[in-house]
């Protein structure tokens, strides 16, 4: 009777610590997310993969890209987060066949190894300015990647990674700025933004608008271009803005609201 007893005390102990971990920390599965990295015996790292160009890629005249700040700020919110960067400057959404003006590795080249291969809980996903651009500078040029193409390279990204359950944070790209890049290229990227919003909505999936949030910029009478370096590519103070907004939409993603 006494053996019995201490075998049923001793399945409801393993029980209780399989369900909420030691020291009372949830299980993984609670986050919706797979493949979390565990360092130690109790502490749960979220995976991030930041996804995209130039804006994402760590630049030699910024202290910290976005990327880089992610850490610490979820930190402080009490999110353990390790970020992998596979920003590559000058890459579009597609392939190098699809354009092949910037030689390197694309968004749809790399995706596999530089996405996929690392199993992440959560991949933000930045193309667009490169896709937009307009090498002819001329209002009636073609984008170096069709809007439609566009469109098509993002829901397949979104749909691979939907089916490993990974999580998805969609970049609408920050507007670029006179008298570096001429107005109608900013109009032309505009096109793109909205598409990323309306994928966002369609996909039920995360949305940073970098877009919006750089165009409401207004902090003592200076407007977003200030937060640029060359007229397109954000400064430490443009990353520290992208990324403190990040951290809201990542909390969401946490808190099950995606």
């Amino acid at each position: 009777m006494k053996r019995t007893s201490l075998y049923i005390l001793f399945v409801l102990i393993t029980s209780a610590i399989m369900m909420f971990g030691v020291k009372g920390k949830v299980r993984e599965e609670s986050l919706g997310c797979t493949g979390l990295v565990k360092l130690g015996k109790d502490t749960t790292v979220l995976k991030i993969v930041a996804f995209g160009n130039s804006i994402t890629a760590v630049r030699s005249n910024v202290q910290q890209v976005f990327a880089q700040r992610l850490p610490a700020l979820l930190k402080n919110r009490g999110i353990n987060a390790v970020v992998i960067n596979s920003g590559i400057g000058g890459s579009h959404s597609g392939r190098l066949i699809d354009n092949d003006r910037i030689q390197v590795q694309h968004g749809l080249d790399r995706f596999i190894p530089d996405v996929l291969s690392h199993k992440p809980n959560l991949v933000i996903i930045g193309f667009g300015h490169n896709d937009a651009y307009i090498d002819s500078n001329r209002l009636d040029g073609k984008s170096r990647i069709p809007l439609e193409d566009y469109r098509s390279n993002l829901i397949y990204m979104i749909t691979e990674l939907q089916q490993t359950k990974s999580k998805i944070i969609l970049v609408a790209p920050s507007p670029i700025a006179k008298p570096q890049r001429s107005a109608f290229q900013n109009t032309r990227l505009s096109e793109y933004a909205e598409v990323v919003r309306s994928l966002a909505a369609e996909y039920k999936v995360g949305l940073a608008d970098n877009n919006k949030l750089f165009l409401g910029y207004n902090k003592n009478g200076k407007r977003y271009e200030t937060l640029l370096t060359d007229g397109v590519h954000p400064n430490d103070d443009g990353h520290q803005m992208i990324a403190e907004n990040l951290v809201i939409e990542i909390i969401k993603i946490i808190e099950n609201k995606y």
